[in-house]
């Protein structure tokens, strides 16, 4: 742990060369939510509306790809709005929340049918993009509030 957050602390020559401001990091903090709930939804409402889906012809709803992708975003909006708004307010216990909703959505979307029982994908996807919503809204607070240590 102490590791990463010297990576990351080391990233951050400052707050001007990386061109983030309170507004900037509450936007990406905002589309970080978004990227994560609707992931939530897209889980949670899959077992519901599989057996429609052909019927409107949408169909790749449910594949493979459509999943890496929203993956792709919540962990890109994670790592965009998350850490620069730590970089600013340095509250250790967001950049735990990220890391930690980061691996359980990483682990639900790659290893789940894989390594793992498929079983265990929505209720890992789901912890873990409650996590990253909370983290992303406590962050947005935080680097908002010119929080400083």
């Amino acid at each position: 742990m102490e590791t990463m957050t010297n990576a990351i602390e080391h990233i951050d020559n400052s707050e001007q060369s990386m061109g983030l401001t309170a507004q900037n990091i509450a936007s990406l903090d905002m589309l970080g939510i978004a990227a994560s709930s609707i992931c939530l939804v897209h889980c949670l409402a899959m077992p519901f509306v599989i057996t429609f889906l052909p019927l409107m012809g949408w169909q790749f709803l449910d594949g493979k790809l459509t999943h890496n992708i929203l993956a792709a975003f919540v962990f890109s909006f994670a790592l965009f709005g998350i850490v620069p708004g730590y970089l600013k307010h340095h509250e250790r216990p967001i950049l735990i929340g990220m890391l930690l909703g980061l691996t359980l959505v990483l682990i639900a979307t790659f290893c789940c049918g894989a390594t793992l029982p498929e079983k265990w994908e929505l209720p890992l996807i789901t912890i873990g993009n409650l996590i990253l919503v909370i983290t992303h809204w406590h962050n947005h607070h935080l680097a908002s509030c010119n929080h400083h240590h």
